[in-house]
């Protein structure tokens, strides 16, 4: 199944936008309003984003893909699964490839959407979550400004790299703990 990714002109309801506050470098903050069911009116200010894609990619039944990466303004490691903006193509699917083979060099013979999140209102993106399978080499070049280590590891391990580490990537965790729940594994 293909689904869309925003599109920068689509990104903010016109009918909520107030004030546009700023836009620039992938950002668009505005002040919005927003009904609630007794008939006031919320008013906040708004962050929109492009979407994000995050894969749990399995080499194997018995192992998932991890991340070890240098996060330069926490000046920290942190354990994640590969993940990245949708800002080169408008196709999820496409994106969540492109960001798999980035990052760990694979590409997924079997790659579809299992979930998304968001983390607020207040920032307006979704964290859609991929499961990938059948992989074979196929690297594309990494972006330049991140240091990356790949780890293969079974499934209880990789949770408790990404539960242990001392900033905590938030969809990693959600997406591993869900798959682990539901999986049975």
């Amino acid at each position: 199944m293909r689904r869309e990714a925003h599109t920068w002109d689509r990104m903010v309801d016109p009918s909520s936008l107030s004030e546009e506050l700023y836009a620039g470098y992938g950002w668009v903050i505005a002040r919005e309003n927003a009904l609630l069911p007794d008939g006031r009116v919320k008013t906040v200010a708004r962050g929109h984003l492009c979407d994000t894609v995050h894969v749990l990619a399995f080499p194997s039944d018995n192992s998932v893909l991890l991340l070890r990466e240098y996060r330069p303004f926490w000046k920290d490691f942190i354990w994640m699964i590969p993940s990245g903006k949708v800002d080169k193509e408008t196709d999820l699917d496409a994106a969540a490839q492109r960001e798999l083979r980035e990052e760990t060099g694979y590409r997924a013979g079997k790659i579809q959407r299992y979930c998304a999140c968001k983390h607020t209102e207040r920032v307006d993106f979704s964290c859609q979550i991929y499961l990938a399978r059948e992989l074979t080499r196929d690297p594309l070049p990494q972006d330049a400004t991140e240091f990356i280590e790949v780890h293969e590891l079974c499934l209880t391990e990789a949770i408790e790299n990404v539960l242990g580490s001392s900033t905590i990537h938030t969809v990693s965790a959600f997406a591993l703990l869900r798959y682990a729940r539901e999986s049975g594994k």
